[in-house]
């Protein structure tokens, strides 16, 4: 269904897009009669793969790497039009109620006759010149920030950022003040991550010398071949107490869920699945727990349950949860600090305000990116390392995360 309204979007953002060019073509003497054909020709290009991509769309991993870099510019179109078109709905949409009033006007016969009495004044014309004139720089200059936006997300797509966290955990034993968790989300294995650019990740997370790391689920993007690579990147992520995971939704999208936690599982990536494990140092301990992806109509609760019924102590949680979705849950159960991803950040990344990405993630989920606090619990949501629907990121570098903890 999503794949679905994506594709209505992207047509109907085209549709609208290459109708506002061509009436401004016609408006604008000065254009070169030719630009109309190119427009056609050029939207015609970058349209004919859509009905491709949403029949075979999960399927783009088996494409060789060199030739699926072909397909960046068409990528950078759309993400770049559909950006444009958003603006120029929502100029559009602001716009109504001035439109409307404008109407009700004329329908006022003497109202009316003054308004288009004013519309014929050289002054208004001067004006209605300048305020176009302005309209269109300002469209062009959008257009412009948006494509080399959208290019630069592809050409520094693999332009990560370490960030250094310390969260405080009350009660937490002596033994692991100063513990550090390295974390790392969103893998994404697939054509757009491959396994060179996973050794590359986990030679950079082995080299950050943290006592313990965990990997919060994605580990695919959609396909049971994707884990392949995967496993022989991430067999070589080494930390002194263990490497822990747990899987997302994309594990799941594979249809063999059971292989791929195998795969993962033999690679030196031990899953939590719906378990938990006590972490012992010095005769302290605290316990990490991990739950498969909550979804597909399942009681966040029966997950939780499962897990935390391997917990036989007093000590900390933390808990490998995907989604951070299930924060209040979290609370409910006495969870310390939640560990998730999912979000990317937002991936593409218009403006923060307030801490807050304005992204499509924001619209899912309050928890997009960075650490929150609720009640006696916190979650930290990491940005992830891959892509998912385009094969960039725009404000939002990929994440390799050290948290340290204290009390």
């Amino acid at each position: 269904m999503f794949r679905f309204f994506i594709a209505v979007l992207i047509a109907f953002a085209q549709w609208y897009l290459l109708r506002r060019f061509l009436r401004f073509i016609k408006a604008t003497p000065k254009m070169p009669q030719w630009t109309k054909k190119v427009a056609l020709i050029i939207f015609l290009l970058f349209n004919m793969p859509v009905p491709f991509l949403y029949f075979f769309f999960w399927r783009l991993t088996d494409m060789p790497g060199d030739l699926f870099y072909l397909s960046y510019p068409f990528f950078i179109w759309h993400m770049a039009t559909l950006f444009i078109f958003l603006v120029l709905g929502i100029a559009e949409a602001a716009k109504l109620p001035l439109t409307i009033v404008k109407k009700l006007i004329h329908i006022h016969p003497r109202i009316g006759q003054n308004m288009e009495t004013l519309m014929r004044t050289e002054r208004y014309k001067k004006f209605d010149t300048s305020r176009r004139a302005f309209l269109q720089k300002g469209v062009i200059g959008l257009s412009a920030y948006t494509f080399i936006g959208a290019t630069g997300g592809v050409v520094g797509k693999d332009e990560y950022e370490i960030i250094r966290t310390t969260i405080k955990i009350p009660d937490l034993p002596n033994s692991f003040k100063g513990f550090t968790i390295g974390m790392m989300s969103d893998i994404h294995s697939s054509v757009f991550m491959n396994k060179q650019d996973m050794s590359n990740y986990v030679a950079i997370m082995n080299s950050l010398g943290t006592d313990l790391v965990v990997i919060t689920g994605d580990m695919v993007n959609s396909q049971v071949d994707e884990v392949y690579p995967f496993a022989e990147a991430f067999s070589n992520l080494k930390a002194q107490y263990g490497v822990y995971g747990c899987l997302g939704n994309h594990d799941f999208f594979t249809k063999n869920v059971d292989l791929v936690a195998k795969e993962i599982d033999d690679c030196g990536v031990r899953l939590l699945r719906n378990d938990a494990v006590t972490i012992n140092k010095n005769g302290d301990g605290i316990n990490l727990i991990g739950v498969d992806d909550i979804g597909r109509g399942v009681n966040p609760e029966t997950y939780l349950s499962a897990a935390l019924h391997s917990v036989r102590n007093t000590a900390p949680r933390i808990l490998l949860c995907h989604k951070p979705y299930y924060f209040q849950n979290a609370l409910d159960n006495k969870i310390d600090l939640t560990l998730s991803g999912h979000t990317h950040g937002g991936q593409i990344v218009f403006a923060t305000v307030d801490r807050t990405p304005i992204s499509f993630a924001a619209l899912a989920s309050k928890y997009v990116a960075g650490l929150y606090t609720l009640g006696t619990s916190q979650l930290y949501v990491n940005k992830g390392l891959g892509s998912v629907g385009v094969p960039f990121r725009i404000n939002c570098p990929p994440e390799l995360t050290v948290i340290t903890l204290d009390c």
